[in-house]
This record gives C-alpha cells, sequence and structure tokens, in this order.
C-alpha cells in the first residue's frame, strides 16, 4: 500500500525546505495522509529502523485510549551537532516523533518537524542537524511508506 502521492510529496517537500506557513496545526507539525491502516504503515516503519544500521528505533507506544500509535525513532547521524550545540541540547536527541491515527475516516500520521530543535535553540550546528535529518527522514517514509 502507498501514502497518496500529491499530499505525500507536498509533505516531503515541506521536509526539505522548511516549516510551512500554519494551516490549522502549527507549523511544526507535518501531516501525511495514508492509503493503509495506521498500525500497518507503523509496523512498517518499525521494521526499517529496526532493521537499518542509520537507524534506532526506541519506543512503540498506544495514546488516546489505543486510537493513536506512537513511534520514538532516531537519527543517530546527528548525534553530533546535538552534542556540540551544547550539553542542555540533549534533551532533543536526535529523535523524530511520529503519531499514526485515523481522522475523519483517513489514516494520517504527524510528525514535528526536525526545525523544533532551531526553534527552541538558533545554535549552528543544531541548524546543521536539521539540514541533514530533514532529508533523512524523508527519504525513508518515501522508501518505507511508498511515494513517487
Amino acid at each position: 500500500m502507498k501514502i497518496s502521492s500529491t499530499p505525500f510529496l507536498a509533505a516531503m517537500a515541506m521536509l526539505l525546505t522548511g516549516p510551512a506557513a500554519a494551516e490549522g496545526p502549527g507549523e511544526l507539525f507535518i501531516l501525511h495522509e495514508l492509503d493503509q491502516p495506521p498500525e500497518a504503515a507503523a509496523a512498517q516503519v518499525r521494521l526499517h529502523t529496526e532493521a537499518e544500521d542509520d537507524w534506532l528505533f526506541l519506543a512503540k507506544f498506544r495514546l488516546a485510549g489505543g486510537s493513536v500509535t506512537a513511534l520514538k525513532i532516531c537519527y543517530p547521524a546527528i548525534g553530533p551537532d546535538i552534542v556540540a550545540a551544547g550539553m542542555h541540547t540533549m534533551a532533543m536527541m536526535p529523535c523524530g516523533h511520529l503519531a499514526f491515527y485515523e481522522e475523519d475516516g483517513q489514516s494520517m500520521l504527524s510528525m514535528l518537524d526536525m526545525a523544533f530543535m532551531t526553534t527552541l535553540d538558533p545554535h549552528p550546528r543544531l541548524e546543521d542537524a536539521v539540514a541533514t535529518a530533514r532529508p533523512a527522514f524523508a527519504a525513508m517514509l518515501s522508501d518505507v511508506l511508498g511515494g513517487e
């Protein structure tokens, strides 16, 4: 199964170029419409991040009475940039927070734009981390969930 290509490509462009002007959710939220059940999409991302050396799977948990599957996955390649920005930034870790759910009958993926890091601390090394992480997350999601 694949993600709807038009919304998916728009979301991937946002991952690569930065947050869009806020329409509804805040500008640091990236939303994808999915063409498969949320749990199936979450399982695919989990399998991929557990199998690939470039990724680290940290957690899967259920929220909102089980209607949301949340994943925490990390891209360790940006770890050195986060450390260089100062030990206080370690709370961010090189991670992505993803939520898979249904809304009005549509399967959805929501994640934080990596720019949340530079919003919290504008350190130049965090800007480097964002520039590295955005395309990595975009490519991984495209590879795992489809897209053209």
